[in-house]
Order: C-alpha cells, then structure tokens, then sequence
C-alpha cells in the first residue's frame, strides 16, 4: 500500500464500519509520520469511540491537541467523549475552547447546550441552541433539544413552538423519535392548560 493512503483507506473503513481496521490503518500512519498527524489522531478516536475504547479514544484527541493546540475540533470531539463519560463539566470546559477558537462553530454550541442539559443550566443551554440554530438554521436536533430544555423552563408555548416545528420539519423521522415527540408534545399541551388554570402559577 502507498504510505499516503493509509489514512484515507481508514476513513473508508470507518464508513464500513469496520472500526478495528480503521484504528489499524490510522497506526500506520502515525507510526509512518506522514501527512496531517493531528487529523490522523482525531479520527483514530473516532474509531475508538466506535469501540467502546474511550481511554484510548481520548489519549488520542489528547495527542492531536498536542500537535494542533487550536484545533476546535479536538476539543468538541474530546467533550463528546467527556460528555458520553458523564463527566458534563469537563465536556462543558473543552466545547467553550472550541468555541473560543471557532466562534460560529455551531456543533459545539448544540454540542455544550446539551452537557448545560444535563448539568440543569438551562437558561445557558438555550441561549447556546438558539445560536446554534441561527448559525445554522437545518440544525434539526437543536428545535428538540430547545423545546425540551423551554419546557423545563415552563416556557410551554415556545417548547411547544419549537416541539412542533422539529417533527413538521421531518426531525422526528430522521432520527426515530418522532412518535416520541408526538406523546410528549400531548404531554406538555396538557401540562401548558393546567399551568394556565393554576392561579398561583406567578407566586
């Protein structure tokens, strides 16, 4: 094999699937020292996520950081890995870096709304999807998350707005939750009527 087709070869087998091939082939790159190191380690952790292997997997975004300290794509990458690990503080730190680095990054900002998520820093959480959605409005995903994070809030009729749009957009079915959503937008319609009826609501 051509010693610069390493790394292309394990992009292909990563869209195989074949993930072990891929981790196989991105270790001949680096041990050959050829090419984009930085790229070569970001996307071995990728494979290595496929894994289940996320010690190794962030060993080497680590690495990549290393090499490229300003690569925003390393730091969302590594708080995917945090993030998948529960460790939402750490995931919360490197997806700011990202965005610090790249301030219209708008994966990262959907990326940190989501560890905000789970951490109940909610408002942050929506002020991050509602950028994320203005950098890029067929961001999908980022209408659930919003209306799921407003309906926290008991802010029902914009969670319901955003609930809403996200299935008549084809959300739902691209990424199987749509009869999800629907149950749980019937859920907050209810919830949205009682809130009206209680009269202490405001106290």
């Amino acid at each position: 094999m051509i010693e610069d087709n390493y790394f292309d070869s394990g992009l292909k087998l990563i869209d195989k699937g074949d993930f072990p091939g891929a981790v196989a082939m991105f270790d001949s790159a680096i041990k050959l020292g050829l090419g984009d190191l930085a790229a070569v380690y970001l996307c071995r952790a990728e494979a290595l996520v496929a894994l289940g292997k996320w010690d190794e997997a962030e060993e080497s975004v680590n690495s990549a950081l290393k090499i490229e300290p300003y690569m925003a794509e390393a730091y969302n990458a590594r708080g995917n890995i945090r993030r998948a690990r529960r460790d939402d503080e750490g995931a919360v730190n490197d997806y700011t870096m990202a965005i610090h680095i790249e301030p219209d990054y708008d994966e990262a900002h959907y990326n940190r709304a989501l560890a905000y998520e789970a951490r109940r820093r909610y408002a942050e959480a929506e002020t991050d999807l509602t950028r994320a959605l203005k950098l890029n409005p067929d961001l999908k995903a980022a209408y659930e998350a919003r209306g799921r994070i407003r309906a926290a809030q008991f802010k029902y009729d914009e969670a319901i707005a955003d609930l809403s749009y996200y299935l008549r957009s084809g959300g739902g079915r691209e990424n199987d939750n749509h009869s999800e959503t629907q149950g749980y937008l019937l859920i907050l319609r209810a919830q949205r009527l009682l809130w009206r009826l209680i009269p202490w609501r405001r106290g």
